[in-house]
């Protein structure tokens, strides 16, 4: 396996896929740089990332060899739930203890992604493109991780921090729709992190992140990268988001839809 580095980060690929490392090498530097401004965070020490072509192969050889065993005693139980993750997403951050693992799928992969997940969040975008945004995303989320956010912001920051990457909004507009319907279980409109495949909730999931998110980057852009300095516990964060938005403390899950719908509703009026 061939291995660049990428100022503190290493980039791995097999032998012939030199132009999609090419892809992800200038979207992890421009990356750094734009976390860094938009959010105050860097890389951490230990950061791997991988063209990702196969899943058993990413998934042991991102690990360091005492994490090996663990995982071929434990995959028996996970792999179902891996072979649906594979399907839908595409790219991965993983954490081995102090090590964190980034794995990109290039392009000629993302035609296999469930389209009933990418079509209904996104905007079109050319293969080229997605490998980019995919490779910022995963970025964030190694970047953010030691910081423990609740799903909500976990997916919202890297999202967003994909609309400043690209200099567009990659989410259709009409995804706003869901946060009026919540159609889903309370685990996940309280912010969960337990991972789920239901298309369903993994697009009420992340539209829901990603607005709020957006709407506290638009209203409150100090506010939310105070957050982002120091790991605290979920319920501390979103009563300190709910102070400085004016919300009743312990009520900041159950009023900020509203805030959000109200502000883009009379953001397309205006």
């Amino acid at each position: 396996m061939n291995t660049r580095p990428i100022r503190i980060l290493s980039l791995h690929y097999q032998p012939g896929e030199e132009a999609v490392a090419d892809l992800i090498e200038d979207a992890c530097e421009k990356t750094l740089d734009l976390i860094h401004d938009l959010w105050r965070l860097k890389a951490p020490d230990q950061c791997r990332v991988y063209v990702m072509t196969s899943w058993p192969r990413f998934l042991f050889h991102a690990a360091p060899w005492y994490w090996r065993i663990y995982l071929a005693l434990t995959l028996p139980l996970r792999f179902s739930h891996i072979r649906k993750l594979w399907k839908i997403a595409g790219g991965w951050a993983l954490r081995y203890g102090p090590r964190l693992a980034i794995g990109i799928k290039p392009a000629r992969l993302l035609d296999e992604i469930e389209p009933a997940l990418r079509d209904r969040i996104f905007i079109r975008r050319t293969p080229e493109d997605w490998v980019r945004h995919n490779t910022c995303h995963e970025l964030v989320h190694a970047c953010s991780d030691h910081l423990r956010l609740p799903t909500w912001l976990h997916e919202g920051l890297a999202m967003v921090s994909v609309d400043c990457f690209a200099g567009i909004h990659t989410v259709k507009p009409e995804t706003m729709e869901a946060l009026e319907k919540q159609l889903v279980s309370d685990k996940i409109r309280k912010g969960s992190r337990s991972l789920t495949t239901s298309v369903d909730e993994l697009i009420y999931m992340a539209v829901r992140g990603y607005w709020i998110t957006r709407y506290l980057f638009e209203t409150k852009p100090e506010l939310l990268r105070e957050q982002l300095t120091r790991p605290q516990s979920r319920s501390t964060l979103e009563n300190e988001l709910a102070a400085g938005l004016q919300i009743p403390q312990g009520e900041f899950m159950e009023q900020i839809d509203r805030n959000v719908i109200s502000h883009f509703q009379a953001d397309s009026l205006g």
